[in-house]
């Protein structure tokens, strides 16, 4: 009798932990008959459908069901009843569930059954999977526009390896190359070392990569499809794997060909023409000239570069010429300054010569310049 006594202790034991287990659960612990109606519903459930125990106990599980589930759902039923077997015991399915208030959600399920004597009990473990289906529409919908973004930019984008392997490249990458897709183009250049015209710009690329993470304004030259070459502008980011390794290299860049022409053609004028032309900055430090500069001046276009304008000026008109360049900074204008009649320039040996001066401002991106056209009047 004692041993009876313990073993009931020892179920009641067990039933009382099994059904803490599952009354504490936040997803929803459904057990029904084999007629399919509700015997157990735990708090879980209550939260995810809405419904008081007392109002589901008996009831039929399809009222936790949309319509469109309902037919199929006593068909299953009806085959465990007959054949003992089910296509979807032991898996797990998503679908939808339908709340008290008649909203729908989307769920995962698990389902279970099992015999007691000549009868069939099923279970099921129903997770409200709302928040996930939320967030998997938003990655969808943010690769989606990455996917437009990609397949639609002007610029080149690729993702290349370190080991030279194209990685992804999207269309416009493949025509500045000369190629009719981006799988043509990854088909054909398997080693994108040889893109480059000068292998030293791949190897600055990539020490820069390693070293910093990241490389911007780069320019470099590259060749077509049909051996033609083309200059780029690229800015590009490492990615690492989960120990922080340098992997491949993910960027974009775009075809700078038609501003290289005519950043040539321009210094080409510069260069040919009968007047030295000298650029100086807000401290009067000259940062540009051309080859009549070296000519007139005598001095090196090294020597000149990053040095004070005032070396070219004799020492009795400095403190004007500083004066009025120092004015001008000041209320700089997009139209040709005065014309300087009777100044006087000196050379590197020494000799001073009669000069006429104009002076235009030219805006960069680190502020305002003044381009002075000097022209010798011997």
């Amino acid at each position: 009798m004692n041993e009876l006594e313990e073993l009931r202790d020892t179920l009641r034991e067990s039933e009382m932990r099994f059904r803490s287990v599952v009354q504490s659960a936040i997803d929803a612990i459904i057990l029904a008959d084999s007629d399919g109606n509700i015997i157990s519903w735990n708090k879980g459930a209550q939260a995810i459908f809405g419904y008081e125990e007392e109002e589901v106990l008996g009831k039929p599980l399809t009222i936790l069901m949309p319509e469109r589930y309902r037919e199929a759902h006593l068909r299953g039923l009806e085959r465990v009843r007959t054949t003992g077997k089910s296509n979807y015991i032991g898996k797990i399915s998503e679908l939808h569930g339908l709340r008290k208030d008649g909203s729908e959600f989307p769920l995962e399920l698990s389902r279970a059954a099992w015999m007691v004597g000549d009868k069939a009990f099923y279970g099921g473990i129903i997770r409200d999977i709302t928040e996930r289906k939320h967030a998997e529409e938003k990655l969808r919908e943010s690769e989606m526009k990455y996917r437009g973004i990609f397949e639609n930019a002007v610029v080149g984008i690729f993702q290349i390896s370190f080991e030279d392997h194209i990685l992804a490249a999207n269309p416009s990458l493949a025509r500045m190359l000369g190629y009719g897709s981006p799988e043509e183009l990854m088909s054909d250049v398997t080693d994108f070392r040889k893109v480059f015209i000068e292998p030293g710009s791949r190897l600055q690329l990539l020490r820069t990569i390693r070293t910093k993470g990241i490389i911007t304004d780069f320019e470099a030259q590259v060749s077509r499809k049909d051996g033609s070459k083309i200059w780029v502008l690229m800015n590009a980011t490492a990615r690492r794997d989960s120990s922080g390794k340098v992997t491949s290299l993910q960027g974009m860049w775009m075809d700078i060909s038609d501003s290289k022409r005519a950043e040539r053609n321009f210094q080409g004028l510069i260069e040919s023409l009968p007047d030295a032309i000298i650029t100086i900055d807000i401290d009067f430090n000259i940062l540009l000239v051309n080859a009549q500069t070296e000519k007139i001046f005598g001095y090196t276009r090294k020597e000149l570069l990053g040095k004070p304008y005032e070396i070219l000026i004799p020492e009795r008109f400095k403190e004007t010429h500083v004066k009025y360049c120092a004015d001008y900074f000041l209320q700089p204008t997009i139209k040709t300054m005065a014309l300087h009649l009777g100044a006087m320039a000196k050379r590197k040996d020494g000799s001073e010569f009669p000069v006429e001066i104009n002076m235009s401002p030219f805006e960069t991106e680190e502020g305002i310049v003044i381009v002075t056209d000097i022209h010798e009047t011997l």
